[in-house]
């Protein structure tokens, strides 16, 4: 980095504040890799969002953020709210970022996730964009807890990824591996809710680092269609001890309005 780059950084920080070293290293690293539009790889630069892609993510959000018992399956689960619907740029955004290893975009999701369902807002400091503290969100929960990966090959963990920006918006610790998954499961894909279901009973347990005794837990996904996972989820969670459980997604499959749901 020449002289220039680092006496704007250090020019972008407010007077009498110390120099934060972590932050001048992500700088370092933006300016060498530049955030990107997770929905058509535009560099986003300083701006918060793409503007390129607001008018056709605008139709794709959900104007109801928190997700309906009549349309999902919740089990024991407290609550569950979702950002997006799940079609359109939104799905393939999401599709690219699990399996196109494009891991960078859930940064930019996850702060998205943060900004929408939570309503933090950010700043910049030393050109790197940040989140205020949504500090009623320690009102609300104690821990976040990542869904586990559901697939082996693939070397990172998208719900974690999305958990990491919301962590820092929100003031709260996160625990990895507090869940596990304890047998492979079918892809949910096409598979009917009480396949779903099925498919996904005793599929996870409380992991040996799981410490929810007595904790509000916040469950994070990137997408929430059935709530067949989180339901599940929030059972493992519960027997281990957590006092409930709510959960979040970047996106949501709009189940039908009439399907039969267990009683």
């Amino acid at each position: 980095m020449n002289g220039t780059a680092y006496e704007k950084m250090h020019n972008a920080a407010a007077p009498n504040t110390p120099i934060d070293l972590h932050l001048l290293r992500e700088a370092a690293l933006e300016f060498l890799f530049p955030r990107r539009c997770p929905f058509c790889d535009a560099v986003l630069g300083g701006q918060l969002e793409c503007p390129d892609c607001a008018a056709r993510l605008k139709p794709l959000a959900l104007p109801q953020k928190r997700l309906a018992p009549a349309t999902h399956y919740f089990g024991r689960l407290e609550q569950a709210a979702a950002d997006y619907r799940y079609a359109g740029a939104v799905r393939q955004a999401v599709l690219r970022m699990k399996y196109g290893g494009c891991r960078w975009y859930a940064r930019e999701l996850g702060s998205r996730m943060a900004r929408d369902l939570f309503g933090c807002t950010f700043f910049r400091r030393y050109g790197i964009l940040l989140p205020e503290r949504a500090l009623w969100g320690k009102l609300a929960y104690d821990v976040i807890v990542p869904v586990p990966k559901s697939s082996r090959r693939r070397g990172y963990n998208v719900p974690l990824l999305l958990a990491e920006p919301l962590a820092g918006a929100l003031g709260l610790p996160i625990q990895a591996e507090a869940l596990r998954r304890v047998r492979c499961t079918q892809h949910q894909a096409g598979l009917s809710l009480e396949e779903r279901l099925v498919n996904v009973a005793g599929a996870f347990c409380a992991g040996r680092a799981c410490d929810v005794e007595g904790q509000r837990v916040l469950l994070v996904d990137d997408v929430i269609t059935t709530g067949a996972t989180a339901a599940a989820c929030t059972e493992a969670l519960l027997k281990a001890g957590a006092e409930q459980v709510s959960a979040v997604g970047f996106a949501s499959s709009q189940w039908q309005q009439d399907l039969e749901l267990p009683e």
